[in-house]
């Protein structure tokens, strides 16, 4: 018992560590289609741009979007 009560409290420390943006308005659900969005702008470091486009980082989408980093 006395194993288990520190492992639940590194969880949950853990678990509330985990959610790195935060939006004055949007809920968390809100975050995921969000995410979703700028990680398919952004796309790999592998994939291809058009010619005169440029490269969109995820972060710069994420503030676009009015997320910022806790």
């Amino acid at each position: 018992m006395r194993q288990i009560i520190p492992l639940l409290l590194a969880l949950l420390i853990l678990c509330g560590c985990a959610f790195r943006w935060e939006h004055s308005s949007k809920r968390h659900s809100e975050f995921y289609r969000d995410d979703r969005e700028c990680q398919a702008l952004a796309g790999s470091a592998s994939s291809a741009i058009e010619p005169g486009r440029e490269r969109i980082s995820y972060e710069s989408c994420m503030w676009d979007k009015g997320w910022h980093k806790k």
